[in-house]
């Protein structure tokens, strides 16, 4: 016959178990962005508010559980687990925020060039409405020799 442990017992480990999912899915999305890498595994934002749905959950959970002497050496390492949790989100909102705002730099530069370009010449325009090309030194000397002569 096995025992099985108190509900609270089995809640502290289920809880635990999904603040190091949520530790491991922080750490590597952080990571990624730290490294810059162009190409970031989608997937982070979905873990992530999954995880803390379900750790919340079970946060609420364990405050409703009857307490039981055993439970105290397990409650301590979920308490430890979760400042680290909180630590690394902390962390890790910071570099997404990071991120974002680099990437939204890059984008704002990626439009000021676009416009700079697309913005209608100002040394003038031809008869047709196309830029006028500066001309080169040897159409600058023949134009002048053509004006002298006129």
């Amino acid at each position: 016959m096995t025992l099985t442990p108190p509900p609270i017992l089995t809640a502290i480990t289920e809880t635990s178990d999904l603040a190091r999912e949520l530790l491991a899915v922080l750490t590597a999305e952080t990571e990624a962005l730290t490294k810059m890498c162009s190409k970031v595994p989608a997937g982070f934002a979905e873990a992530k508010t999954r995880l803390v749905a379900a750790y919340s959950y079970k946060l609420e959970e364990l405050r409703d559980a009857v307490m039981v002497p055993d439970a105290e050496p397990a409650l301590a390492e979920l308490r430890r687990l979760n400042d680290q949790v909180m630590a690394t989100a902390k962390h890790n909102a910071a570099v997404l925020a990071g991120a974002m705002d680099a990437n939204r730099r890059l984008i704002d530069l990626v439009i000021k060039a676009a416009r700079q370009q697309a913005a209608p010449p100002s040394s003038g325009y031809s008869r047709i409405g196309n830029r006028a090309q500066a001309p080169k030194t040897s159409d600058r000397a023949t134009s002048v020799l053509i004006t002298r002569k006129l």
